[in-house]
Parts: structure tokens; sequence; C-alpha cells
């Protein structure tokens, strides 16, 4: 007759959460992998887009600062290394002018 050795209760409850560890681990990278995918199907979606109407924005110049407007509400849309020139910039106020008035320019009728 051979006995086979039973797991303890102890051996038992480490087995269980390491595999609800793992499980975990497992459903976490999904939905990381998940966000991941959903992020760059947007983006691809609404390139070029306009946040507050949707019509496709106009690449632009004003001084030295490139930034997307559009032509259907006026809004606009400056990229963070633009902005980060514009409040570098030692006149900064100026370049500010420069892009209001552009905006003043292009809404007129």
């Amino acid at each position: 007759m051979t006995f086979e050795k039973k797991p303890s209760n102890a051996e038992d409850e480490y087995f269980a959460r390491e595999d609800a560890e793992h499980l975990r681990k497992l459903h976490f990278e999904e939905l990381k992998r998940m966000r991941q995918s959903e992020r760059e199907a947007l983006r691809k979606l609404h390139a070029g887009r306009c946040a507050n109407c949707g019509a496709l924005m106009v690449p632009e110049q004003a001084g030295l600062v490139r930034f997307l407007h559009c032509p259907a509400c006026g809004g606009a849309f400056v990229h963070k290394e633009q902005w980060a020139h514009v409040l570098s910039h030692e006149d900064s106020h100026k370049v500010v002018e420069a892009v209001l008035n552009w905006f003043k320019a292009a809404n007129k009728p």
C-alpha cells in the first residue's frame, strides 16, 4: 500500500496566492495593452481635428510659433514644444501678441 503525501493547508494557500497574483498581473497587463491600443485608435481617428467642433485643423505660423487653427470655430492648438518656446522667450508677450493679432486678422469677415 502506498501513501501519497498530502499537501498542507499552508502549501495550498501559498499556491493559491501565487496563482491569484499571477492572474492579477496578467489582467493588469491586458488592461494596459487595451488602453494603449484604444488610445492609438482614438489618436488616429481624431488626428488633426478640433477638440471643440471636430473640423479639420489647419497648420499656421505666427512669428516663430507654429500652431493648428480651426477655421470653423476659430480655436487653436499649440504643441507643448511651441508653448515652451513662447514661455521661455525673452519677450514672450510679443510672441503671444503676434499670435493674437494673427487671430484678429484671420477672424475678420
